[in-house]
């Protein structure tokens, strides 16, 4: 298809994609005036039964999805020449894909917390399609769309996010490989993309279920952690191993399973590191001894006498008993009884 001015009532803006089996087209609803996407099968696929009768089936399956994690299908129309159409929710943000290929451009590394966001978005998208009995088969990054997060639901980005930034929010499209889990399970055909696609997909008559949607988002988070600093955690590693197991009963049971696990080991990665060993000691704070409890008042402590070593401690005499008092008064009636005698005697010797 060259250039397209319009299609249907659509006033084309721009082709944003083309592949194997269609081309996306940016378009104007000049009636409802809003932006939207067209997706328009290719002439070699449109007249083919078996391909036209796929692309019919995509729509009928995202419209039974039903979710905030798909891109929701407006309507089903037809070119004058015969060719189907899709009318879709345009994600102006572009695709996944588009990010990590600006990000290597700049040489920018991506963040463990990039990786984490990616994640848990797709894990949220997985559950959500699995539960409505889809597996996608076409899981990567040129199938993840961003777009702004819808009222009442948490945005996937994150403020100063460098791959998913702000309210920035994830969701699938291109289910032309998708599948209902309600119909035949075997694979009849190959399909999926190489780096992406797990074992039994490419396996003739082989069961498939959401198991392998698990298997392409962990070749996606694996391509992620790839673009990070550093050398990849091993709990990181491991989860991922388990997602990307060949055989399928090895893998996570579920997406929400899945989900769980590969964020639990991001965060423990950017969890501070624990040195195992002897913990510093611990000072222990010195005890405020208890104030006394109030009681009778009693004597001070009796002072000891202070003296050198080897000399003999101080003796105290023993004073006069009675003190200097008495022995002043003891000392005059000496005298006085002195004195008498002394006259008594002159005055014998003056009669004789």
């Amino acid at each position: 298809m060259g250039s397209v001015d319009a299609i249907g009532r659509f006033v084309v803006l721009e082709r944003i994609g083309v592949g194997a089996h269609a081309a996306v087209y940016r378009a104007e609803d000049p009636v409802l005036e809003q932006l939207v996407a067209l997706k328009v099968l290719s002439a070699q696929v449109a007249f083919d039964p078996d391909g036209r009768a796929r692309f019919i089936k995509e729509a009928r399956l995202m419209r039974r999805i039903d979710s905030v994690r798909t891109a929701t299908v407006y309507d089903v129309a037809q070119l004058p020449d015969g060719r189907p159409y899709l009318v879709l929710e345009l994600a102006e943000r572009g695709t996944l894909r588009d990010r990590l290929d600006d990000l290597e451009q700049r040489a920018v590394a991506l963040t463990v917390r990039d990786v984490r966001a990616v994640a848990a978005g797709l894990g949220a998208a997985l559950a959500a399609i699995h539960d409505r009995g889809v597996v996608h088969r076409d899981v990567k990054p040129s199938n993840i769309l961003i777009r702004p997060a819808a009222e009442g639901h948490p945005p996937d980005g994150y403020p100063d996010g460098v791959l998913l930034r702000d309210d920035d929010f994830l969701i699938l499209t291109d289910f032309g490989l998708a599948k209902a889990l309600d119909s035949t399970r075997l694979v009849t055909v190959p399909v999926g993309t190489p780096d992406y696609m797990a074992p039994e997909q490419q396996a003739i008559g082989a069961p498939i279920d959401g198991r392998a949607d698990i298997y392409a988002a962990s070749a996606v988070v694996a391509e992620l952690v790839g673009r990070t600093h550093g050398a990849p955690d091993a709990r990181v590693a491991a989860v991922l191993r388990r997602g990307m197991a060949h055989d399928r009963d090895d893998r996570h049971p579920d997406a929400r399973t899945w989900a769980r696990d590969v964020v639990g080991a991001l965060d423990a990665s950017l969890a501070p590191a624990t040195v195992l060993g002897q913990a510093p000691p611990v000072a222990t704070p010195t005890p405020t001894p208890p104030a006394p409890v109030p009681g009778p008042s009693r004597p001070g402590p009796v002072p000891v006498l202070d003296y050198s070593p080897g000399q003999p401690p101080a003796v105290r005499r023993r004073g006069f008993p009675g003190g200097p008092v008495l022995l002043a008064v003891l000392v005059a009636a000496l005298i006085a009884v002195v004195i008498l005698v002394l006259l008594a005697l002159d005055h014998t010797g003056g009669t004789r």
